[in-house]
C-alpha cells in the first residue's frame, strides 16, 4: 500500500492524472482485505492491486470511465462474489467487497505528499475525504470528491462546508481506533477515512557496498529503509535514492541516539570495521527490535561477543544477535548477501506475524 501511495505522489507531482481504487470494506473470502490500493493511469497501467482477476478488471474498467468524467469524479463499487464469480477470481469461496474509486489530479498532490512524508518518517496518518452524491445520470454509486485531507493522530478534522463536524470526528476516530477504513454514508454523500501505518523499519548501519543492495531489496520486500553512516560521502541521496531516510550521525558511537526503534523493526549492522560493529551492536541490543543482525565471520563474531561480555553485556542479550547475518544460501557478492539478509528479515517477520 505504501509503495502505491508513493507512486501516486510521484505521478501527481509530475502533473499526471490517476484513479485511485481502495478496498474500503470486505467480508468473507476475498482476494485482498480492506485498505488494499491500486492506482490506474489513463493508459491502463497500474501500481498496486485490489486483488487481481475479475474484481480488479472491473475496477480498472470503472477507472477508465472516470477519466471521461470531470475532475474529482468518484465511484463506490459493491461486489457480491458468489461461487461462480469467486471461481473466476481464483478464490475458494465468495465474499463481499466495496471499492472506492477516486479521480486524482495535480491539485491533490499536496495531500498525497503529506501522506507519503508521514509514512517515510515512521508516523501514522489518516486520509479523510468527503464525497458528494453525483447526479443520477452518472449511474449507481457515482460520487464527487468535495474535500480531502491528511491528518496525523490527534489532529482535528477541518471545517468542511456542508459537513457536520461531529460526524467527521466520529469517522476519523473509528478509523484510527480500528486501524481499518471507514466509509459512512450520510445526507448528500459519503465520509471515508483510510488509516495508514508505516511499514516496519530496517535501520541499516553502514553505507558501504553491502548496504546499497540491502536497502533496495528491503524496500521491495515491504520495509521502511533508513540508512545511517557518519560519512556523508557514503550516506547520501545519490547512493541511496530510494531509501526512506539517509542519516549522518556525528559518529557511529551515537548512531542510535534519537532513533525510535519499535518491536517490529530490524537493525542491520554492516559498518566498515569490527570496532564500529561492536559499538553499534552494544547499543542495538538495548532496543526492543525484533531483529538484530551483524555481518562478519564466526571468528569476528566470537571476538566481538567476547569484548561485549568483558563490558558486562549478558549472554541472553548477545544471543539476540544474528551473526553471521542472513540465511545460509552461499551468498558471495554484495547483491547475493543483500538477498540473504532480507530473506532472514522476511523469515523473522513471518514468524512474528504468524504468532499473532
Amino acid at each position: 500500500m505504501n509503495d502505491c501511495l508513493r507512486a501516486v505522489r510521484t505521478a501527481l507531482e509530475a502533473g499526471e492524472e490517476l484513479v485511485l481504487a481502495t478496498v474500503v470494506s470486505s467480508s468473507g473470502s476475498t482476494p485482498r482485505g480492506a485498505g488494499a490500493m491500486m492506482a490506474v493511469r489513463p493508459d491502463g497501467s497500474i501500481e498496486g492491486t485490489v486483488g487481481g482477476g475479475l474484481l480488479e478488471a472491473r475496477a480498472m474498467r470503472a477507472a477508465g470511465e472516470l477519466f471521461s468524467r470531470g475532475p474529482a469524479a468518484a465511484l463506490l463499487q459493491r461486489h457480491e462474489l458468489d461461487n461462480e464469480l469467486a471461481a473466476k477470481a481464483d478464490m475458494v469461496c465468495g465474499g463481499r467487497v466495496t471499492v472506492l474509486l477516486e479521480r486524482l489530479g495535480g491539485a491533490d498532490a499536496p495531500v498525497f505528499a503529506a501522506l507519503d512524508d508521514a509514512l517515510r518518517q515512521g508516523r501514522r496518518v489518516t486520509l479523510l475525504a468527503a464525497l458528494d452524491d453525483a447526479p443520477q445520470d452518472r449511474g449507481p454509486g457515482a460520487l464527487r470528491v468535495a474535500a480531502r485531507a491528511a491528518l496525523a493522530p490527534g489532529q482535528t478534522p477541518p471545517p468542511w462546508p456542508g459537513r457536520d463536524a461531529a460526524a467527521l470526528a466520529s469517522v476519523l476516530a473509528q478509523a484510527q481506533a480500528s486501524g481499518r477504513p471507514q466509509a459512512v454514508p450520510g445526507p448528500g454523500g459519503l465520509l471515508a477515512a483510510l488509516p495508514l501505518a508505516p511499514q516496519p523499519a530496517v535501520f541499516i548501519f553502514g553505507a558501504g557496498h553491502v548496504s546499497r543492495p540491502t536497502a533496495q531489496v528491503a524496500r521491495i520486500a515491504g520495509f521502511r529503509t533508513v540508512v545511517l553512516d557518519d560519512r556523508a560521502e557514503f550516506a547520501n541521496r545519490e547512493r541511496f535514492p530510494d531509501a526512506d531516510a539517509v542519516l549522518v550521525p556525528p559518529s557511529l558511537d551515537r548512531a542510535l541516539e534519537g532513533l525510535e526503534v519499535g518491536e517490529a523493526d530490524s537493525l542491520v549492522i554492516v559498518t566498515r570495521g569490527h570496532l564500529h560493529d561492536k559499538t553499534v551492536l552494544a547499543a542495538a541490543l538495548k532496543t526492543p527490535a525484533r531483529y538484530v543482525g551483524m555481518i562478519g565471520s564466526t571468528r569476528k563474531r566470537d571476538a566481538v561477543y567476547a569484548a561485549l561480555r568483558e563490558e558486562g553485556v549478558a549472554d541472553a542479550a548477545i544471543a539476540r544477535c544474528h551473526c553471521p547475518i542472513g540465511l545460509a544460501i552461499g551468498a558471495r557478492t554484495p547483491e547475493e548477501i543483500a538477498v540473504s539478509i532480507v530473506a532472514e528479515l522476511v523469515q523473522c517477520r513471518a514468524a512474528a506475524e504468524g504468532g499473532k
